[in-house]
């Protein structure tokens, strides 16, 4: 399979607070291969002070500034079986992450953009990322799913696309257990673009 172009980039904590420190993310860019499907792997580079997984999330959630129009389509957490259930709050959960991730620990989340097909009603679309984000990752990790809509308040934009956010950390009945390396990692890419490309072969909207 042909690499995706990779590069380091920065990204700013948000737009109305500027912070000298900065997350950072390293892209793999859709390719030929699988021109639908790009992976950013964001991690810190300082022990302290620190930009928020609670404010990426919530920036995603809400990415303009009009209150109406401003905001993601839908907003979707996916949490494995034995999570405890006041983790079904997005609110309560990315707190918990930022409360209680190590000092030491450098990574933060990984996160699939998967665009959508404009010829095909964008709730299919979604319903197939949420199926993919439930296999591949919900067992085992928080996925929270941004739909970005644009079309549909009248907006131009980068077309319809799902923001399949995946927090680094597993987690179980106790909560937020350690980061996965595997999965912050070019091993977690590729098993991540294989599995959606198996998915979309065999996904059925009528199952």
């Amino acid at each position: 399979m042909p690499k995706a172009k990779s590069k380091k980039i920065e990204v700013a904590r948000g737009a109305e607070v500027q912070s000298k420190v900065r997350m950072k993310v390293f892209t793999h860019e859709p390719c030929s291969e699988h021109p639908d499907f790009g992976w950013f792997r964001y991690w810190y580079e300082t022990e302290f002070d620190r930009p928020t997984v609670t404010d990426w999330i919530e920036k995603k959630g809400s990415p303009g500034d009009d209150p109406k129009f401003g905001r993601a389509a839908r907003v979707e957490v996916l949490l494995p079986a034995s999570a405890p259930a006041d983790y079904t709050s997005i609110e309560f959960l990315t707190r918990r992450f930022d409360e209680t991730l190590p000092p030491f620990e450098k990574h933060a989340l990984v996160q699939a953009k998967i665009l959508l097909d404009d010829d095909e009603a964008w709730h299919i679309g979604y319903e197939r990322v949420r199926s993919f984000a439930r296999s591949h990752f919900a067992h085992r990790f928080v996925v929270i799913l941004i739909a970005h809509i644009p079309g549909t308040v009248g907006l131009k934009g980068q077309g319809n696309h799902i923001h399949c956010a995946v927090l680094s950390r597993t987690i179980n009945i106790n909560g937020f257990g350690s980061a996965c390396t595997a999965l912050c990692s070019d091993r977690g890419y590729e098993a991540a673009v294989a599995a959606w490309q198996e998915h979309k072969d065999n996904w059925d909207v009528t199952a």
